[in-house]
């Protein structure tokens, strides 16, 4: 039974597990390391999982302290790599493609200049699709903290995005 649990219910999270671990440590073989320790944890703790009340959260919950465990430990600088999050577009127009990922390089431009709460809230959100439940629980945080968190660094974003534009548009 636990088997089957874990190849159906927990083993699917691997992707969205590994992106919050990347982006948490900022070392590819880090990260993989991460959620390898992660599952493993998970797996001793088999005995638990029918007392979990959101099993993604307590994974999520389990690799952001295994994460920071390891920054701790290791006091690594956190490196960002564009191969990250390998997002693919739809659109055929070499035009639209590039504007495309301008658009994606500005607003990870804009993210790197928020605090880090804001920063993980808005990726767990809008990039993972969590709850603001989830966040608050995954985070060890509030639920009016994750609301403020997300409000204030999407606002941060767009207004960072509309100088530079406007800058832009001057300098045309």
């Amino acid at each position: 039974m636990s088997l089957e649990v874990f190849k159906g219910r927990i083993l699917p999270m691997k992707d969205k597990l590994f992106r919050f671990a990347f982006h948490l440590l900022g070392d590819i073989q880090e990260a993989e390391d991460a959620i390898q320790e992660v599952f493993a944890g998970i797996w001793t703790k088999r005995a638990e999982w029918p007392q979990w009340a959101n099993m993604e959260a307590y994974c999520m919950t389990a690799t952001r302290n295994n994460c920071l465990d390891r920054l701790r430990r290791h006091r690594m600088p956190t490196v960002r790599d564009a191969s990250a999050h390998q997002l693919s577009s739809p659109d055929h127009d070499p035009h639209e493609k590039m504007t495309s990922k301008e658009m994606i390089q500005r607003i990870r431009q804009c993210m790197d200049t928020l605090p880090r709460l804001q920063q993980q809230v808005i990726r767990l959100r809008d990039m993972e699709g969590f709850s603001y439940n989830e966040i608050a629980e995954v985070l060890d945080v509030t639920l009016d903290q994750v609301k403020i968190s997300l409000f204030r660094g999407r606002n941060a974003i767009r207004q960072l995005i509309t100088k530079q534009e406007e800058k832009w548009k001057k300098q045309m």
